[in-house]
């Protein structure tokens, strides 16, 4: 197997020493806080999920010991917090508890939500029963960050057998089966409910007591193991690119945006090299100013620019500008055909880097896509990644 990691930091820091000028603080600290998470191994699960689904006490159960507050108050969770979870000894685990999405008009899109779906891995979405529209409208809008769910029927323990059974069926219908496959759903019971229980003493009392049982979650805690042992690496590597990604798109952008508002240095560019060829007393003289300013423009392109050395071509105008002369042209139909070649050609540039950029965004040499491409190609076909990606 690969060394994803290795590659994925070799990326990120190539790119930086590339584009550092390009790039914004907040995007450099983001690269930055990347590549130690790639160089840790560090994953982060994220809980989502209504309230009194039981989302805290699931960290609770999966943590070992009570870190996360609970109860039976609406909204005991008031903000996002991170745990460390010592599961195993490969990888650094964290959870991220968030705020119940009824809380906040059933929208993850809020910038905590964002920032903690973004900084996920995995993520756990809770319910405590059938799924509800407010829910599978959540689960859709996390989808938009590619991030493997993993759908926790929680709190089974409330439900006969018979009842249970029917609600696990139900959410592998047609509807849900577009976010969640069978096999993403998993049945636990972090905080059972206390069960009386009967002390049979040896001078024949007895007495009848309340007891706590154990959390149900082994199935959960097995699946995310075996899930993190298996892809967990990938996970890592995949989510790092995709941040990578949408930092060279927003970087794409700009230069975008920059030279659709650099149409006076076009026109500057051109207007000189016309002024330049009206002016000229010979060909030779309109040869040597259209190629010169031409090829300045190209050599600027290219050096800013390394997508457009297919524009090379453009040089062919000093051959073009003199042929023309040779072959017997009208000097002035010769001069206003060098003028219309040379707008022609600047144009065209012009025009070429913007669809270009636009076109092969992240997709080249420090490209963060074709490394997610290939990543996705080398992982088994039942992986979840496959689903999510």
């Amino acid at each position: 197997m690969q060394d994803y990691l290795q590659r994925v930091r070799y990326l990120l820091k190539n790119y930086v020493n590339s584009f550092k000028k390009e790039l914004t603080e907040l995007e450099l600290a983001q690269i930055f806080a990347n590549e130690q998470k790639l160089a840790k191994t560090a994953i982060a699960i994220a809980v989502f999920g209504m309230v009194s689904r039981g989302k805290s006490s699931l960290i609770n159960a999966l943590l070992g010991q009570k870190l996360s507050e609970t109860g039976a108050v609406h909204g005991i969770t008031k903000d996002v917090t991170i745990y460390e979870w010592e599961a195993g000894d490969k990888l650094q685990l964290s959870l991220i508890d968030t705020q119940g999405i009824d809380e906040v008009g059933g929208d993850i899109r809020g910038q905590k939500a964002i920032e903690a779906a973004q900084q996920a891995d995995l993520i756990l979405f809770v319910i405590a029963g059938d799924m509800l529209r407010i829910e599978q409208e959540a689960i859709a809008n996390l989808q938009q960050f590619y991030k493997p769910i993993l759908l926790v029927f929680n709190k089974t323990d409330l439900y006969p057998d018979c009842d249970r059974n029917i609600i696990h069926q139900a959410l592998q219908n047609a509807e849900v089966r577009k976010f969640i496959s069978p096999q993403e759903i998993i049945l636990t019971s972090a905080q059972p409910k206390p069960v009386k229980v009967r002390l049979q003493y040896s001078d024949g009392t007895s007495q009848e007591i309340w007891e706590q049982p154990q959390p149900d979650i082994q199935s959960l805690q097995q699946r995310i193991v075996d899930l993190l042992n298996r892809e967990g690496k990938e996970l890592i590597a995949i989510n790092g690119l995709r941040s990578l990604l949408e930092i060279q798109n927003a970087v794409a952008e700009r230069h975008v945006q920059k030279l659709q508002t650099s149409t006076a240095l076009v026109a500057l560019a051109f207007l000189t090299e016309a002024m330049g060829l009206l002016l000229s007393p010979s060909q030779w003289l309109d040869a040597l100013i259209s190629g010169s300013c031409s090829s300045i423009f190209v050599i600027w392109a290219i050096g800013k620019y390394p997508s457009q050395q297919k524009y090379r071509w453009l040089f062919i105008i000093f051959v073009i500008a003199v042929s023309l002369g040779k072959l017997g042209f009208n000097y002035q139909v010769m001069r206003y055909l060098q003028i219309l070649g040379a707008g022609l050609s600047i144009w065209l540039l012009f025009k070429g880097i913007i669809i270009d950029l636009n076109q092969s965004r992240a997709s080249g040499r420090l490209g963060a896509k074709n490394l997610i491409a290939e990543i996705v190609s080398s992982v088994p076909a039942n992986s979840i990644l496959k689903r999510f990606i």
